[in-house]
């Protein structure tokens, strides 16, 4: 059972690094297709709960990920009834 929640957590990571949250709906019917057949409804609450805890933490990684890439910190994306800053329209010398 712990090596099925350290795989279900694992695999979890894997899709939240590579894939949407849309694909979690399939993964947790074939996750509660294989419980149901082998396992109690309790493993399959533990087993589920380790793969969006996974996909979550690969969801962080990725976005701590692409953080860490940017070189120039993140700004603020102005509303469109609002106006721009003074310093936006300075011209810039290299």
């Amino acid at each position: 059972m712990i090596l099925l929640a350290i795989c279900s957590f694992l695999l979890g990571t894997i899709f939240g690094r590579f894939y949407k949250v849309m694909i979690l709906f399939p993964a947790a019917a074939l996750l509660f297709a294989v419980v149901c057949a082998n396992f109690t409804i309790l493993e399959f609450a533990i087993l589920s709960t380790c793969l969006l805890v996974g996909y979550a933490s690969g969801l962080l990684f990725k976005i701590r990920r692409r953080h860490k890439n940017t070189s120039e910190p993140s700004r603020l994306v102005a509303l469109s009834g609002s106006a721009a800053p003074a310093s936006f329209f300075k011209a810039r010398h290299h």
